[in-house]
């Protein structure tokens, strides 16, 4: 299937137009008439809005498998076997990608008023819904003997995918700068047709009047206020994992975890980068900055300084009522104090919680590659710590002992931030 290539957008907002004047045109007169012009206008606004399509570049996934290639035989002589058949077939690999939006899926139906290219092939669509992202199936496909003579077969495949995709997310653009001025718009083209329809609603009343006609109305008419509407709000937590694991019951899954980790890193990097203006707020005050990121991606469900077990945990994430992230903010005050944190944190979890973070700001040590050797030696030395791995330069992932004498284990990841400034 193609892209942009079912009608156009400009063709398409003058259908919703025609809509939104004929269902105003149909309003009785007393409708019209009794009803403020500032609810009309925000009923109609909310039901004809259009929903802009956002593209999720960062979530777009790709899998591999074996395909069988058609190519042409360019030594084909027709009438002369010895020269081969017209085709032939060749071993190859295709690449599909998942590239996961939202909005208006119509909206790719439509080819906007600026037209650069004549064909988006696509291998299929997937509306969103409530409860999940839409997807576009973009595939190519490549000679296995193409990809596998070359050392850069990745950096080859993600180059095609770019210049392929470029123009796709080009035309999407453009269709969305159409949207927003529709919908900047919209709201003047809502109250022209309600202020036509009232003046003819009025001079029909007026009339009326004179003729002294009484006025029946209907005793069992509803209420003919409109109920405002609301758009439902979808879902802005995103997880596209290759292959999905069957999910314990009793934590939470990998994919939300290193989502979390994933949202966490990117808040405490910019504030690195700014570090003389966060290297002055205080632990609870660096955790808040933390908590805002993670809502906006678990829509409201982290929060800070939350009762569990015998303590409180500076970060509690609920899922399902089944289990919980948990992590600690600490700033940086010695590797003694260091280690009690991980006390701390394996005291606050429950059998449920068993995937953790330990987050370190460093806001006076001058020397931090020394603070990091300091973190892998304790680490290291702890006798909680049943293995450990150095994930990156700055972070760590390892098994811990929740009880010196217990079995039961839990997962800590350890972030440091150097937020230090030269006084």
């Amino acid at each position: 299937m193609n892209l942009f290539e079912k009608g156009e957008t400009t063709s398409w907002f003058r259908a919703i137009s025609d809509n939104i004047r004929n269902e105003i045109n149909n309003l009785a007169n007393t409708e019209i008439c009794n009803t403020d012009l500032g609810d009309l206008t925000e009923y109609y606004f909310a039901k004809y809005q259009i929903e802009e399509i956002q593209i999720f570049t960062e979530n777009i996934t790709k899998e591999l498998t074996e395909t069988k290639l058609q190519r042409y035989n360019q030594f084909y002589r027709p009438g002369y076997s010895e020269f081969g058949s017209q085709y032939h077939m060749l071993d190859g690999y295709k690449i599909t990608f998942t590239i996961p939006f939202d909005g208006d899926k119509d909206l790719l139906d439509l080819r906007p008023s600026t037209f650069y290219r004549q064909s988006f092939p696509v291998d299929r669509v997937i509306a969103p819904t409530d409860d999940d992202y839409g997807k576009i199936i973009f595939s190519l496909e490549y000679a296995k003997s193409e990809l596998q003579r070359s050392e850069n077969s990745n950096e080859i495949v993600q180059k095609g995918f770019q210049r392929e995709i470029d123009t796709y997310f080009k035309t999407i653009e453009t269709i969305n700068q159409e949207v927003r001025s529709y919908n900047n718009g919209l709201s003047n083209i809502v109250n022209k047709y309600l202020e036509t329809r009232l003046q003819k609603a009025n001079d029909y009343l007026q009339m009326r009047e004179r003729l002294e006609l009484p006025l029946k109305l209907n005793a069992n008419a509803p209420n003919t206020k409109p109920v405002i509407l609301k758009k439902a709000k979808k879902k802005k937590e995103i997880s596209f994992p290759n292959k999905k694991e069957p999910e314990k019951n009793y934590e939470i899954s990998d994919a939300h975890y290193e989502n979390i980790k994933s949202i966490i890193s990117l808040a405490c990097v910019s504030m690195e980068k700014t570090a003389r203006t966060f290297s002055k707020l205080l632990e609870e005050e660096l955790r808040d900055i933390i908590l805002s990121n993670l809502n906006t991606h678990y829509q409201g469900t982290a929060s800070g300084e939350t009762f569990n077990k015998i303590g409180k945990t500076d970060i509690y994430i609920p899922f399902d009522n089944k289990a919980a992230y948990v992590a600690e903010c600490k700033i940086w005050h010695g590797s003694k104090k260091f280690v009690e944190a991980i006390d701390q944190l394996c005291s606050y979890t429950t059998w449920r919680e068993t995937k953790t973070s330990l987050i370190i700001f460093n806001k006076e040590n001058k020397d931090f590659e020394s603070l990091l050797d300091s973190i892998d030696q304790a680490l290291n030395a702890s006798d909680r710590c049943k293995n450990i791995i150095r994930l990156e330069h700055n972070q760590w992932q390892g098994i811990f002992s929740k009880e010196s004498d217990s079995k039961d284990t839990l997962t800590i990841n350890v972030m440091v931030y150097d937020l230090y400034i030269k006084q």
